[in-house]
């Protein structure tokens, strides 16, 4: 007796489930994944003469044809991207799922609309198809958890009323600066247009403005000379960690990279003098030249790269800014910087040294700035830093022509 081969479909298949007598029914039969056999009743039948076992259709000029192939077709489909939105989201799918889901798309089922469930539907399939970087990740995932003690959320009714009340929570309740406040409803209206784009609620979120008073940040960043202070302090013995937290802290400030494409570089990014990055936040591929200052950090640390495969040995990100504001304060950059913030119209001043602002970004801020300073084109800074416009340089324009209104004065007798 011949053996018969099993076969793993790579695609959904239609077949007919033939009893006498009766028209048959049409299946659908999907081995989605290895050991995950579906057989689902697509609603339909049809007499086997008027089916075409290849096309797996209803055959042509058959009364009623049109509309049960149309119905495959969407099937079809829709049991593909059910597949490929699971895969994309590395998350198991069970048959009884399968089967809920193609229940859904065919009207027979509802789902769940409710807030929570849709945002975590949104975070799970965004995050995978836009990539997010750990830090989105954790941003949304602290909103979610403000929003359940916020409570229930009506998306039929996404008004002003609702913001102002929100606005007003955010507040009360975590007393968060406007800015924050700002930046989480921004962060909601994204959830509010990917709910729109599904046609799952109106454009009624849109009509709302909320406009809360914010003070011009200030721009926090080391200049060339406080950067070779750091670059030549002396550091105790017993502190290496702060040696390295140096080199890589100066590495980064002459590269412009991001942390997250500085703790991800690999020694295999260099290519002779310079290192090509594909950053993590947006996926734009960037290549920097290394000067003597970066290739001499690099080559520092040749042993630890044939070790590890990294480039450099960067700490998580906390530890890594904790370090910093050690090494800035052991240099002694003390200098007294006032930082203005509001809370609802209440505006807060607070006086820091700078030594206590300093964190990862710092090092990014300093290379545009100085690059700027040293009348570097932006259109060089920006194939550098992977900014895909101008308009992120504004803030940086300022503090440029500050310095220049402060350095003509040197000018004087």
């Amino acid at each position: 007796m011949e053996k018969k081969t099993r076969t793993t479909y790579k695609e959904p298949k239609f077949y007919l489930d033939k009893r006498p007598g009766k028209p048959a029914g049409i299946f659908l039969r999907y081995t989605y994944e290895k050991g995950k056999l579906l057989i689902y009743f697509t609603g339909e039948t049809i007499e086997p003469d008027k089916w075409n076992t290849e096309t797996q259709r209803v055959k042509r000029n058959v009364t009623g044809g049109v509309g049960i192939n149309e119905s495959l077709d969407k099937l079809f489909e829709a049991a593909k991207s059910i597949v490929r939105d699971h895969r994309l989201q590395n998350k198991p799918l069970s048959i009884v799922e399968f089967k809920t889901l193609l229940d859904v798309s065919r009207g027979k089922a509802t789902q769940k609309t409710d807030f929570f469930s849709l945002y975590d539907q949104f975070v799970e399939t965004e995050s995978h198809l836009k990539a997010w970087t750990k830090g989105t990740k954790t941003k949304l995932e602290t909103i979610r958890r403000q929003l359940v003690d916020y409570g229930k959320i009506n998306l039929n009714q996404l008004d002003e009323t609702f913001f102002q009340k929100l606005v007003e929570f955010w507040q009360t309740k975590y007393n968060l600066r406007n800015s924050t406040i700002s930046k989480n409803i921004h962060i909601l209206k994204w959830f509010f247009n990917w709910c729109l784009t599904k046609g799952l609620i109106t454009n009624q979120f849109k009509q709302v403005k909320i406009n809360l008073k914010e003070a011009h940040k200030k721009v926090v960043y080391l200049d060339l000379a406080e950067l070779k202070a750091i670059h030549e302090v002396k550091i105790p013995p017993e502190k290496k960690y702060l040696e390295r937290t140096r080199d890589i802290f100066i590495f980064q400030s002459f590269t412009g990279l991001r942390f997250s494409d500085l703790h991800n570089l690999k020694a295999t990014d260099r290519n002779g003098d310079s290192i090509t990055v594909s950053t993590i936040k947006t996926g734009e591929i960037v290549e920097i030249e290394l000067n003597q200052t970066t290739a001499a950090i690099w080559s520092k640390y040749s042993k630890f790269q044939a070790a590890t495969g990294r480039a450099l040995p960067v700490a998580v990100n906390q530890l890594y800014n904790r370090f910093l504001k050690e090494l800035a304060k052991h240099t002694g950059l003390n200098e007294k910087i006032t930082m203005v913030h509001y809370k609802g119209s209440q505006r807060v001043e607070e006086t820091f040294e700078k030594w206590q602002l300093i964190c990862s970004h710092t090092a990014r801020r300093s290379f545009i700035t100085n690059g700027l300073t040293l009348g570097i084109g932006s259109e060089v800074l920006r194939s550098w830093t992977g900014h895909r416009t101008d308009k992120a340089f504004q803030t940086y324009y300022e503090i440029v022509k500050q310095r220049k209104i402060q350095d003509i004065e040197k000018y004087n007798l």
